[in-house]
């Protein structure tokens, strides 16, 4: 004869338990949520950084072959991008390219990434071309 319950223990868990897989993936999504962005700030920093140091370093190339300055700030501007700002200094025989890049304002922590890259000055196009050009001609050298 039955006892006069129908109450089963496993089912009793089972009914318990249902609804905890839920529970547990809300509380931990705003979590993963939030990881996620801040990977992908951090990520868009890393990049630009990494834009500013290729701007600054081929800006700098470009010092170092005395191109003027007029195509030392375009080439800095064609790696870093137009709204870019490329400061150019001289100071004893070496020039400084600094590349500044804002962020956008999604990036809280961070409004702005710099990358400077110094090169020695080898004087200008023209005036290689006149030494050259003096050499050549029988002029002191």
């Amino acid at each position: 004869m039955a006892t006069g319950c129908s109450c089963d223990p496993r089912r009793e868990k089972q009914h318990r338990d249902a609804g905890t897989a839920t529970a547990e993936f809300a509380v931990v999504m705003p979590a993963i949520v939030l990881l996620i962005i801040v990977l992908t700030g951090a990520a868009a920093v890393g990049f630009s950084q990494l834009r500013a140091f290729d701007a600054a370093r081929s800006a700098a190339r470009e010092i170092a072959r005395g191109e003027p300055q007029a195509a030392v700030v375009s080439e800095a501007k064609k790696h870093a991008g137009k709204a870019s700002e490329v400061l150019v200094r001289s100071e004893g025989g070496y020039s400084t390219v600094t590349v500044t890049i804002e962020l956008p304002a999604a990036i809280i922590f961070l409004s702005e990434v710099e990358a400077a890259a110094t090169a020695r000055t080898e004087g200008s196009r023209s005036t290689a071309a006149e030494a050259q050009g003096q050499h050549t001609s029988g002029g002191p050298p």
